[in-house]
């Protein structure tokens, strides 16, 4: 799939993006948000499989210990 990319721009909190970047062990702003939004869809993903997963089960949870 081909991937657009579009400048843009915006006002940050520059303690988030430098946070961010050492929790993502990223080296440029850049490549820190576009793996955070990538973690954003990625998360989407997961609680609808969880969600699917709950629907087609008795629909109890189960706690873990």
């Amino acid at each position: 799939m081909k991937q657009a990319f579009k400048r843009k721009n915006y006002y940050l909190d520059e303690a988030k993006i430098k946070s961010a970047q050492k929790i993502l062990e990223t080296r440029t702003e850049t490549e820190t948000i576009d793996r955070a939004l990538d973690l954003v869809l990625f998360r989407k993903e997961i609680l609808g499989s969880l969600k699917k997963t709950r629907e087609k089960g008795t629909g109890k949870l189960v706690k873990l210990n």
